[in-house]
């Protein structure tokens, strides 16, 4: 993952790495080191248990379920909550793929200060992660989750669209590409107003897998930037919202 974007949420910050796509939250305000200075031990799979929710299998630091069990019943709620939403709101093909992307919940794991996307195992081998965690959607911390939540609500949706663009569609998806290049170009998302009142570029800009996610947000669930739900998508990005429409099977 190389560091792009730090953006004011706040404060906010949304990060996207190489190997790794990630929506990070509060990150500079929460005193966090760099990532440079994180430590390096990957939790074991093995401290994991491994618990169905909604469908999807979602592995939990044990701990969660031990001497943190209070945290761990409400991010557990939590996600059950947000999986419901995208369980509800979602073409029922489309979540059907979505519930295919394991789910880690973590205590403070060590690299995720709260949610990403790992797309690359050689990636993770050579940055400390654990390696089994390729392909699937990691919630690094469960505090963090329960409080950055409240500000992106839609964090695991975002999280999981990554997962559908990569493993479905293809991060080489060209219609994908050249919708980002077209609303790039044309300047519509460079001064949107964000939850907080002010004005910011939108954070789809960053490229085409953060325009892909952000917008699913929108379409979905709540975006923290404008358009912030589909009724405001439709009219400020008619062709990304066609094209996420067509994406997401919904005309199905």
């Amino acid at each position: 993952m190389s560091l792009t974007d730090v953006r004011r949420r706040l404060p906010i910050a949304r990060i996207v790495l190489v190997g790794c796509v990630a929506c990070l939250s509060c990150v500079w305000a929460a005193g966090l080191p760099t990532l440079a200075q994180q430590p390096k031990r990957a939790v074991p799979t093995s401290e994991y248990a491994i618990r169905r929710v909604r469908g999807w299998t979602v592995r939990i630091n044990r701990r969660l379920l031990k001497d943190q069990r209070d945290l761990g019943s409400r991010a557990i709620e939590l996600l059950d909550a947000k999986l419901l939403d995208i369980e509800r709101a979602v073409p029922a093909r489309a979540v059907a793929a979505l519930r295919r992307v394991p789910i880690w919940l973590g205590l403070d794991d060590g690299h995720a200060p709260c949610a990403e996307y790992h797309p690359s195992r050689e990636w993770l081998e050579k940055n400390g992660y654990n390696p089994d965690k390729a392909r699937c959607v990691e919630i690094g911390n469960a505090s963090r989750f329960l409080e950055w939540s409240k500000t992106q609500p839609s964090m695991i949706l975002h999280e999981l669209a990554h997962a559908y663009h990569d493993q479905v569609l293809g991060f080489d998806n060209q219609a994908v590409a050249a919708a980002y290049e077209r609303a790039k170009q044309c300047g519509a998302y460079e001064s949107v107003l964000h939850a907080d009142g002010s004005k910011q570029r939108h954070y789809a800009m960053t490229d085409a897998k953060e325009y892909f996610a952000e917008l699913t947000e929108a379409l979905f669930g709540v975006n923290d930037f404008y358009p912030f739900v589909r009724a405001e998508l439709k009219e400020h990005d008619a062709e990304g919202y066609a094209l996420l429409r067509r994406l997401w099977q919904m005309d199905q």
